[in-house]
């Protein structure tokens, strides 16, 4: 294989769109917005094809950068390379153009639009309500200078949900904190190394659970307790997604 990352001009834009191109390849490394691992197996029926199909369209994103993989025993796990590929991704399914034919959005407030994982942190609408309850409580600061933690969000997060920010920021390189347009709210939604821990810390709890394509997240039980509780997120908007 070559190594499917020639540029012009410096650029590797037309490398990008060349291997985001195909519809299918685009359905995959959607999939893996979830930012779990996939095998080629489930992503072919994920994507309605052949396995020797998907095969063929993984070889290209692994080409090009855009996809990685990793061995495991006798099978082969697929993942999308990294926070940074992810996050283009997702901006470029929230830009509108003007296209002869406008992509089928999900309906609005169900499945993937409520409740997802933009690789590593909560999308859709429960992901901007979480943001608007930082913003209005002030544990997030959101101003010309950028997005901050509060010393009141550190709190909550520490003494209220009990993780330790302290090993976070020695462990993350990246911003704490950070601000992502939502592909299907179209409004902001908390991205960064809390965001994620958070995301993982829901999980963990067992307040979110996966569904089988690894990207939906459903709110469980517990979740709809403790949603409220923390968040002060309204119960019957909860059912909506689960």
């Amino acid at each position: 294989m070559n190594s499917g990352r020639e540029t012009t001009n410096g650029s590797r834009i037309s490398a990008l769109a060349t291997a985001l191109a195909d519809p299918t390849r685009a359905a995959a490394i959607t999939s893996l917005l979830s930012g779990t691992a996939h095998t080629s197996g489930e992503l072919a029926r994920a994507c309605g094809v052949a396995p020797s199909t998907m095969s063929s369209h993984l070889g290209k994103l692994v080409d090009a950068g855009l996809v990685i993989v990793e061995a495991a025993g006798r099978y082969r796990h697929y993942r999308i390379a990294s926070r940074d590929v992810a996050d283009l991704m997702e901006r470029m399914d929230a830009v509108d153009l003007p296209e002869t034919n406008s992509p089928q959005r999900p309906r609005p407030g169900k499945d993937i639009s409520y409740a997802r994982s933009c690789y590593d942190h909560v999308a859709g609408r429960l992901g901007v309500e979480i943001h608007d309850v930082f913003v209005d409580r002030g544990w997030v600061t959101v101003d010309a200078s950028g997005v901050g933690l509060t010393d009141a969000g550190d709190a909550f997060l520490t003494d209220g949900l009990g993780l330790d920010l302290e090993a976070l920021a020695r462990r993350s390189r990246r911003a704490m904190v950070r601000l992502d347009i939502d592909w299907t709210e179209r409004r902001d939604h908390l991205a960064g190394a809390m965001p994620a821990e958070l995301m993982s810390f829901m999980l963990s709890e067992k307040w979110l659970k996966r569904r089988q394509d690894k990207r939906i997240l459903t709110v469980t039980e517990v979740g709809r307790r403790m949603l409220p509780e923390h968040f002060g997120i309204n119960p019957s908007e909860l059912t909506i997604g689960s």
